[in-house]
């Protein structure tokens, strides 16, 4: 165990009652364990968000997850039978319009990269280039954890050190070769947390982060491997140690260590618009997700409905069961180009009888209606959406509602991220505080619409130049921003040409210097 002697009172380190061995040199309180003392037990704020959680991993891995949750997710009919059942689950496609969302929203925000503020330190900003020392850029962790947060309702960066024991000098700092990096937490890994209040503030003392990795095993082999990684502040000493629980519930420590240039547990929460409190929070976009399920299971029925449609039933009546000499039946009938039904009964019919089909267009118009819901809850360029006339401001106005809670998840993101900076300047002694970032908020105007792109197009028709509105579509997002706009133009007029059936304007030719 660390020695914390020195640091504050031992007498403060020792297992309070109730409190359990999650503390510094706390001690189980016996031989057997209660499921409150290991670190593997969630809370009961973690757990009651758990259902929430799988459900949206399970709707953005895709269809190959969503079929696996079998009858969880696509309950069977009344006496649907396990084949017929595991048929029509084979047959069934999930359209993930959820995560379509997601991303769409993320775009927004990353339309502009992020930019780090002036005040951020020179070395800082070398480390954004490969922030979590695996090869990640900032601009892309911050991506990815935003996308997280959206996704589930909020994530987490562990802004670590290597633990070195203090086994190295001032010029590795300086040179890099140990230097922070951050680490993102999901949400489900969270398992528990304890906070205090000091003057007024809500001070985080401890927090459980399950980690879950792959270790070798023989000469080939891999096993799992879950450890517990706790984090706690106590007494102005800020440290962890990790964990394991064995099969006979004992707690095992397998490493520890100090953050001795931390007066915080440094981990820094990233909020969605979803946020009720630390660490707790539901999916911005859970309603969404379940109109998906819907979708999910009514593209089902209406697949399987069209299945049936399209195989007819042989139906036979008045035909006699044909027998063997001993008075047996002959077994299955044979149906097919080569087989033919003989018999000499005077009331014997036999035809192909099919589904009618009458029910296809409900179910189709079903199917469009909760596209268009799907649609409404999140962007409104994932499903086409019919609109009567509208005003200019009406359009704004409505824009600028369905924006506000993406608009709070990126400034949330910011605050965030800028928390992770301090912690990230904190570990490099000698330096200032990690300075600032600035988060894209800008989502008025970021298109055109196809009315205004309509407008411009009719302008250039009569005689508008139309640089002005190359320029325009640049500007809307229509158009990359490094579009070399002469030679768009000139393709422009040139398809303009060819659609009209006239004879394109010719290149200028270049002089020629006759040489005497």
């Amino acid at each position: 165990m660390t020695d914390l002697s020195q640091l504050a009172d031992p007498q403060d380190y020792g297992n309070a009652p109730g409190d359990g061995p999650l503390r510094p040199k706390g001690q189980a309180p016996g031989e057997t364990l209660t499921k409150s003392d290991l670190p593997s037990t969630r809370s009961k704020a973690a757990d009651v968000q758990q259902s929430a959680v799988d459900l949206v991993r399970t709707l953005w891995a895709g269809n190959e997850a969503v079929r696996a949750k079998g009858r969880v997710l696509l309950p069977s009919g009344p006496g649907e039978e396990s084949p017929e059942y595991t048929q029509r689950l084979n047959m069934s496609v999930f359209f993930n319009m959820f995560r379509r969302t997601v991303e769409g929203l993320v775009g927004l925000i990353f339309r502009k990269d992020p930019k780090l503020g002036d005040d951020v330190p020179v070395v800082i900003a070398e480390h954004w280039e490969n922030i979590d020392m695996e090869g990640t850029h900032g601009d892309v962790f911050c991506r990815e954890i935003a996308t997280d947060a959206l996704t589930v309702g909020h994530a987490v960066i562990l802004v670590e050190y290597p633990n070195t024991a203090g086994e190295h000098g001032r010029e590795a700092e300086i040179t890099g070769e140990i230097r922070p990096y951050w680490v993102p937490i999901h949400k489900e890994d969270i398992m528990s947390w304890r906070t205090v209040k000091e003057n007024g503030a809500r001070i985080l003392t401890q927090l459980v982060i399950r980690e879950k990795t792959m270790v070798s095993e023989g000469r080939f082999g891999e096993r799992s491997q879950t450890q517990y990684r706790v984090l706690y502040r106590e007494n102005g000493v800020v440290g962890w140690e990790l964990l394991e629980v064995s099969k006979d519930n004992a707690i095992i420590s397998v490493d520890e260590g100090l953050y001795p240039t931390q007066d915080e547990v440094p981990v820094s929460e990233i909020c969605s618009s979803g946020s009720k409190s630390l660490f707790e929070s539901d999916p911005p976009l859970i309603d969404l997700a379940y109109l998906n399920i819907a979708h999910y299971q009514a593209w089902s029925d209406y697949a399987y409905s069209i299945h049936m449609a399209n195989v007819p039933i042989l139906f036979g009546s008045g035909i006699p069961e044909a027998r063997n000499p001993d008075g047996t039946p002959t077994g299955p009938v044979v149906v097919g180009a080569n087989a033919a039904f003989l018999t000499q009964a005077p009331d014997a019919d036999m035809k192909y009888v099919s589904h009618d089909g009458a029910a296809l267009g409900a179910s189709k118009q079903n199917l469009d209606d909760l596209k268009a819901d799907i649609g409404t809850l999140g962007l409104a360029m994932l499903s086409p959406q019919k609109r009567v006339a509208e005003t200019a401001e009406a359009k704004r106005l409505d824009k600028s509602t369905s924006d506000s809670a993406l608009s709070v998840t990126a400034r949330a993101l910011q605050d965030g991220v800028e928390n992770a900076l301090k912690f990230h300047g904190r570990y490099l002694r000698g330096q200032p505080e990690g300075g600032s970032i600035e988060i894209n908020r800008d989502f008025e105007g970021l298109l055109l619409e196809a009315d205004v792109m309509n407008a411009f197009s009719q302008l250039v028709k009569v005689g508008m130049p139309p640089e002005p509105v190359v320029l325009a579509l640049i500007a809307g997002g229509r158009l990359p921003e490094d579009t070399d706009v002469d030679t768009f133009v000139m393709e422009w007029m040139m398809g303009q040409a060819l659609n009209e059936q006239i004879p394109p304007p010719e290149p200028e030719e270049p002089e020629i210097e006759e040489i005497e």
